[in-house]
């Protein structure tokens, strides 16, 4: 068993030194390829700016949404409590912010063929989360090692059923991951919209996902659950957006999501039973994540080009938010003992979020340019061989 680990571990580098060699040569040069693994070097003029800081806007507010959720040590009514209840309900706009950026991203693009866009994706999207949620069952639950075809299969098994007790917070991958799904279908509906069409269709989803939130609280249970209140709804909403007739709403979303803020940081400090109610998907975190979201969009030509910073956290945001779990309760926590309320609420807070996004980074740059990049080179060259062995076969 021994002997067969480090004969998969000698393959494995082999595999990884090979693809970085190919991808030096591409480069031209040592630093050139160091800064592409870093960012990308060749920014696209035409990129939207708004995005990458959005994106990175929503990395920090994810973790800082765990950070402060996982820190039980203050008592109920006090106002380290109370801060910590406010802080979240800033931070858990996070999941929408993800969602929309999906939206504006996937849904505004030029039509491709259906086949090329999933490739993509694959390789993009599925096979990190993929590689990351082995990394979480290894970590948790498998003793002896990957190597086991039954830990394998297991895995497998695992992997299509959803997220685990391990990576809990994986929800959000595959919600984005059926987004990914419908997207060349949504793609079409949306853009044959007309700008009144589509006002229509959000004030419209604005509606169901009130009713969906707030009529259990008068008793009703609300089962007339469709697209217009799921998480399709917000994916759509963040295209909406993307259209120049949009800009008429950005001012009231500022007011509205103002407001939104402020009722439901009160209802969560005072009535915290009812909090639940007013978010997720509910009208009033709708209005938050769309006054964000629109502020950013309308400030695109005043934002500045993002720095090494920016563009670092961006290229490796998706990796960020799928490590960030482990790095946070089992290194900032457990080992480091780094809790919000460490050095007062704000101060405990920052660090936290600070030092689990920085070695969030470190990891995911090594696990990225390692075991990803394994298991893409594997995967990208079984599809040339499948793609020859068809033209072959013609």
């Amino acid at each position: 068993m021994l002997k067969t680990k480090y004969i998969l571990m000698i393959f494995i580098l082999l595999i990884v030194l090979h693809a970085h060699y190919r991808r030096l040569k591409q480069a031209g040069s040592f630093s050139s390829y160091i800064r592409s693994m870093l960012w990308d070097p060749s920014y696209d003029r035409n990129r939207i700016k708004a995005y990458d800081y959005i994106r990175v806007l929503a990395v920090v507010f994810v973790i800082a949404a765990h950070v402060v959720q996982s820190d039980s040590e203050p008592a109920a009514g006090t106002s380290a409590f109370m801060a910590l209840r406010i802080m979240a309900v800033l931070f858990l706009n996070c999941n929408l912010l993800f969602v929309m950026l999906s939206g504006a991203l996937l849904l505004n693009q030029k039509e491709e063929p259906v086949s090329v866009f999933y490739r993509k994706r694959i390789f993009k999207v599925v096979i990190p989360m993929a590689v990351y949620y082995l990394f979480y069952l290894y970590m948790g639950l498998y003793q002896s090692g990957l190597t086991d075809p039954k830990n394998l299969l297991d895995a497998c098994r695992r992997f299509l059923s959803g997220p685990s007790q391990w990576n809990p917070h994986f929800w959000l991958m595959y919600v984005i991951l059926a987004f990914y799904l419908a997207a060349p279908f949504f793609k079409v509906m949306v853009q044959n919209m007309s700008d009144r069409l589509l006002l229509s269709f959000v004030v419209l989803t604005f509606f169901m996902n009130g009713a969906l939130s707030w009529l259990p609280l008068l008793g009703i249970e609300f089962h007339f659950v469709t697209l217009l209140c799921g998480w399709e709804s917000v994916f759509v909403f963040g295209y909406f957006w993307t259209r120049p007739f949009s800009s008429r709403y950005r001012k009231p979303f500022m007011i509205l999501g103002a407001a939104s803020f402020l009722i439901t940081a009160a209802i969560s400090c005072v009535l915290p039973d009812y909090t639940d109610a007013f978010l997720n998907k509910a009208p009033t975190m709708l209005f938050m994540s769309g006054a964000i979201f629109s502020w950013f969009t309308g400030m695109e030509e005043k934002l500045k080009k993002p720095g090494p910073t920016v563009r670092i956290i961006s290229k490796y945001g998706f990796s960020i938010l799928l490590i960030h779990w482990y790095i946070l309760h089992h290194t900032a926590e457990e080992h480091l003992g780094l809790y919000a309320s460490s050095w007062g609420i704000l101060g405990g807070t920052a660090v936290t979020v600070a030092v689990t996004l920085v070695l969030s980074f470190l990891f995911a740059f090594v696990f990225d340019q390692t075991a990803v990049l394994c298991v893409n080179t594997l995967c990208s060259a079984l599809s040339r061989g499948l793609g020859q062995l068809k033209r072959l076969r013609r």
